[in-house]
């Protein structure tokens, strides 16, 4: 049975508002049943604007008590979203940082944290007391547009989105680039793999107990 730790539980409901990202964030209208729930760098940047262009406004499911409405989830591979996401914390937070004096003992402290902020953040937080039966999941990958476009033209809304290229790719970023250059080596070394696929274990179980929106 999957289970998490309740964010709403201890004060970690706002643990990230500091970040700029408070659990339960998402965005509809009052007037309908669905729901997107934002986690960040599973292509929220993308999905967001789109959205925005249907009227969809920003909301929280938990301070809001919207938990009965039908969720949209993007889910993404844990390992691949972490490397996504230390590279986003360093070009946000440490842009100036002289790489130069990255050694073995760095990266090791960097593997004994893990999470850093929103964008490393464990995924099943970001949908804690949502009931799964009652979510449709995404997989973020190289079909999701396609597949996005396709759930929202079922629903009745316009089948436009999947002509718009992602938003804030790294490949598409010097500086992120530049990090990640520096942290997808780390991934070759099993220690640090399996170091960060243990901690994610959680999100690796979610993504394995759920069936993603194929069109």
């Amino acid at each position: 049975m999957f289970t998490v730790i309740k964010v709403s539980e201890g004060g970690l409901l706002n643990r990230l508002d500091h970040k700029g990202h408070t659990f339960g964030a998402c965005m509809t209208t009052l007037d309908q049943n669905l729901m997107y729930v934002q986690i960040p760098k599973n292509a929220s940047s993308w999905t967001k604007p789109n959205l925005k262009d249907l009227s969809w406004a920003d909301y929280n499911y938990h301070y809001d008590h919207m938990y009965k409405k039908h969720a949209l989830v993007v889910l993404r591979d844990p390992v691949e979203r972490w490397l996504s996401g230390i590279c986003e914390y360093f070009a946000l937070y440490h842009e100036t940082i002289d790489t130069d004096e990255f050694n073995k003992t760095f990266y090791d402290l960097l593997m004994e944290q893990i999470v850093f902020d929103d964008h490393t953040e464990q995924q099943h937080y970001f949908i804690e007391g949502l009931s799964h039966h009652n979510i449709t999941f995404f997989l973020c990958d190289k079909d999701y547009r396609v597949h996005f476009g396709s759930f929202l033209k079922n629903q009745g809304f316009d089948n436009k989105y999947h002509k718009y290229e992602f938003q804030h790719t790294t490949a598409n970023n010097l500086l992120r680039s530049k990090f990640k250059k520096i942290f997808e080596p780390l991934l070759l070394e099993s220690k640090y793999l399996n170091k960060i696929k243990d901690f994610y274990k959680k999100d690796y179980e979610l993504m394995n107990s759920v069936q993603f929106y194929a069109g």
